[in-house]
């Protein structure tokens, strides 16, 4: 009996110490209220908590920031920090390690955040990010994460490199660049921008307006010269968006038939409220013919197809 005793206290104590090593794994964070208007919701609660000042956050935990609320999460002394901008809500998955070595796996549910990692990441910490539409890996760098409402994510990085991945593509984006990712579209291409508003302009266009004398139809070229075949013609009134300019050049890239072309105008003009045009390489091209659905005089989209071109141009 008194041997059964032992075991029993032996058994007691082993799982005990378990318990205080996975404690020990299991990191905590520190929240500070920049300004008011800061809740949390605790793991496996239903109720949210005002916080007035600064609490200790962990692994499940969500906080959120109503118009006005602007918080940071401290990981480390160090400065691995997020700050949360108003009206965002934002959680922690994984958060396990130690002071040297750690796994922090963060979401952007919706709303802005601010990720600032001010310390050289070893070959076992990871920093990720999750977002509605992509996963972004960091390595010792800043960058900037906003979610919609509709799930529409982007990233721009200022400092470091981040992987941006979606549906298994997987895209490095660099200082000065950014992306965006969206169930539709999937994962964009990289792009020069600094701001939101640019990243979006260079995704999405610019309303603008080409002019011509007598309203002649303008040419659509497979790339910024006139060395790339025409696949089509269009009345300049028509166009009423512009994709991107070519440095240097009066070249200006259009949606076309499911896909993009380029024409050639020295009149062409953009919203003042846009943040600018995506540039391409002066003679860019050619586009990717498989996006047409179609093409037709003069050329088909056969002869795109089979036809020698130019040695395609890298976008930015």
């Amino acid at each position: 009996m008194r041997q059964l005793f032992f075991v029993i206290l032996w058994v007691g104590l082993f799982g005990l110490s378990l318990t205080q090593v996975e404690a020990q794994q299991e990191l905590a964070a520190t929240l500070e209220v920049l300004d008011e208007g800061v809740e949390v919701l605790r793991f496996n609660t239903s109720n949210w908590i005002p916080i007035r000042v600064e609490a200790i956050v962990g692994v499940g935990d969500r906080i959120r920031t109503d118009a006005t609320g602007q918080a940071r999460v401290t990981f480390f002394a160090d400065g691995v920090e997020t700050d949360l901008l108003p009206n965002t809500e934002y959680q922690i998955n994984q958060f396990t390690g130690d002071g040297e070595s750690f796994q922090l796996e963060v979401s952007v549910l919706v709303g802005q955040t601010v990720q600032r990692i001010n310390r050289l990441l070893d070959a076992n910490s990871t920093y990720d990010v999750r977002t509605p539409s992509m996963a972004l890996a960091a390595r010792g760098t800043e960058f900037v994460v906003r979610v919609q409402d509709a799930g529409r994510s982007a990233m721009l990085v200022s400092q470091g490199v981040v992987a941006a991945t979606a549906e298994e593509l997987e895209r490095a984006v660099d200082p000065g660049f950014g992306i965006r990712a969206d169930d539709q579209t999937g994962l964009s291409d990289v792009v020069r921008a600094d701001s939101f508003d640019a990243l979006d302009a260079s995704l999405d266009g610019c309303a603008g307006s080409v002019r011509t004398t007598d309203d002649v139809s303008v040419n659509i070229r497979l790339g910024a010269s006139t060395d790339f075949p025409i696949v089509g013609v269009v009345l300049p009134q028509t166009i009423d968006r512009l994709m991107g300019q070519a440095e240097d050049s009066d070249w200006y890239r259009i949606r076309f038939r499911g896909g993009f072309g380029w024409i050639l105008s020295s009149t062409a003009q953009i919203e003042e409220e846009c943040a600018g045009l995506r540039e391409f390489p002066a003679s860019y091209g050619p586009e990717d013919v498989e996006q047409y659905a179609f093409v037709g005089n003069p050329m088909e989209l056969d002869d795109l197809l089979n036809s020698p071109m130019p040695e395609a141009t890298q976008a930015p």
